[in-house]
């Protein structure tokens, strides 16, 4: 299997730039894995594809504003020019875990994993980032495809507490790189969904983007269970695959955190032979690396660990009986799992198809683009 059976080609104003002026309006391709059928409807109609025999499952990971922009300065202390980072980490559960992980008592500061526009800088000729109030990053050292580094004040410690509130106060929204443009008011809102809570992610689980309060009401009314699991998105979902050969790629890991409580439900809602619907890829690799957890009738804790779960066909889905994504980018690992899913449900769609069908009627691409329901 190879790199270049998932790659395709599409008009660049079919990108998504900004979200729809309204939440849910954006369009929902049902896609009917046993007919070969694709209903066109609206994502605000979610709820009329599902039933009480569903259960809703939805990562409650929140994005934290990580880019920040400083200036570099050299070796003989002189400023350069102004440098983009992109903090790729945190990743963690709580903040408390956060700073076990990643307080460097030496150093007094964080270390953190990032991406950086140097802009024509060398990296050896930079003695630190300044990003003011006393604020710098340096230790700047190169580490496989990203960077890292120790973030601290100069001036005192700073609590992990302290840390997330600079991140919000002076950073930015990190929207994709295939989102064209300088980031707007609204961006603080809609680039995350209504019941993002745990802090960590460096983007969004965009098919969670246009899901509604209204929306949920009307689920909650039909019957349809709604279960919550977490999984910080990072790096990797920037990262493109970059060996022709699918088997040779390996995904960054990301950290994911589901309680019992959550387990045992959907233990019971497999064991009644219920539909469980994964809203989004992340959710999906969530479900499937702790399936056996979840298949497991003895399970009793709650579990916090890492995946690195690449999934491609074929695989055997143990968990996820039902998926709503956004349509990807070419040649990612969110393409491979949406054709493993429609080949284990031997549907009689492609993903191929399925993507020309939806650009033949005009849909929207990527994180603030349309959605489709694959059952």
């Amino acid at each position: 299997m190879n790199l270049s059976d998932y790659d395709y080609q599409f008009p660049q104003d079919a990108i998504a730039m900004y979200p729809p002026e309204k939440r849910g309006t954006t369009k929902l391709f049902v896609v009917n894995t046993q007919t070969g059928e694709i209903e066109i409807d609206q994502y605000e109609n979610l709820d009329k594809h599902l039933t009480a025999q569903d259960v809703l499952v939805r990562n409650i990971t929140k994005v934290f504003h990580a880019r920040l922009f400083g200036m570099a300065i050299n070796k003989t202390g002189q400023s350069g020019k102004q440098v983009e980072v992109f903090f790729t980490e945190p990743h963690a559960q709580s903040l408390e875990e956060y700073a076990r992980r990643q307080y460097d008592p030496k150093e007094k500061g964080y270390k953190l994993e990032f991406l950086t526009a140097l802009r024509g800088i060398r990296l050896d000729s930079i003695r630190y980032i300044d990003f003011g109030d006393n604020l710098r990053l340096k230790k700047i050292s190169k580490n496989n495809d990203s960077l890292t580094g120790i973030l601290y004040k100069t001036d005192s410690d700073f609590s992990v507490e302290e840390l997330f509130t600079m991140f919000e106060q002076k950073g930015k929204v990190p929207l994709p790189p295939y989102i064209k443009r300088s980031t707007v008011v609204s961006d603080d809102e809609r680039y995350q969904t209504i019941f993002a809570e745990k802090l960590g992610s460096v983007a969004a689980p965009t098919a969670s983007l246009n899901f509604t309060k209204t929306l949920e009401a009307r689920l909650a009314k039909q019957g349809t269970a709604i279960a919550e699991v977490t999984l910080h998105v990072g790096r990797g979902t920037f990262m493109p695959l970059r060996h022709e050969r699918i088997e040779d790629n390996i995904l960054h890991s990301e950290p994911y955190f589901v309680k019992n409580s959550t387990i045992t439900a959907l233990h019971l809602a497999k064991q009644d032979q219920k539909r469980i619907i994964a809203m989004g890829t992340t959710t999906t690799r969530t479900l499937e690396s702790i399936a056996p957890q979840i298949l497991d009738a003895n399970t009793s804790h709650d579990i916090l660990s890492e995946t690195k779960l690449f999934v491609y066909p074929p695989f055997r889905f143990k968990i996820v009986d039902g998926l709503l994504t956004n349509f990807h980018f070419p040649r990612s690992s969110l393409i491979t799992l949406v054709d493993a899913f429609l080949q284990y449900k031997r549907s009689k769609l492609s993903w191929r198809t399925i993507y020309e069908f939806a650009m033949k009627n005009e849909a929207r691409l990527f994180s603030y683009g349309d959605s489709m329901l694959i059952l």
